[in-house]
């Protein structure tokens, strides 16, 4: 209803009267515009349901390493970085330091030249490929897709 309200508001040359598509709401309406309060409580909304949904699918990803019984600290890195995280998605999940993800998997490309640094795939991407068994460096399939 909110956004209904300010998209219904032109002027007699059909010009929005809101401004041009660069500004930010919070430039235009007032602060104690209803409008404006709306669209808020809405993005709060959705940032909460992004951060739940992520802290899910980052426990279910522990769960799979737990379940292929990785427990060395190395190994597990090893391990997400071959299915395509990078270094500071792999650093939440594994609740490790930018700096010892990065060592170990400046390490890792040293002593195995073929694996890619093109690692940038999401949580839940990562998750799909751990439980159908898709890895970076194993996988020839999945590695014919990496760009």
């Amino acid at each position: 209803m909110a956004l209904d309200s300010l998209s219904k508001r032109y002027n007699r040359y059909g010009i929005d009267e809101w401004g041009k598509s660069h500004e930010k709401l919070e430039d235009i309406l007032p602060p104690d515009d209803w409008r404006l309060k709306a669209i808020k409580a809405f993005r709060r909304r959705i940032k909460l349901a992004e951060d739940s949904s992520e802290s899910r699918v980052i426990n279910d990803i522990r769960d799979e390493i737990g379940k292929r019984g990785i427990t060395d600290r190395g190994e597990q890195i090893d391990y997400l970085y071959s299915i395509g995280l990078g270094c500071t998605r792999i650093g939440k999940i594994l609740k490790l330091s930018h700096n010892i993800v990065a060592d170990r998997i400046l390490k890792l490309r040293k002593e195995n030249p073929s694996v890619q640094g093109k690692n940038s795939i999401h949580y839940i991407d990562a998750l799909v490929l751990m439980r159908n068994g898709m890895t970076g460096i194993d996988d020839k399939t999945f590695k014919s897709y990496q760009y």
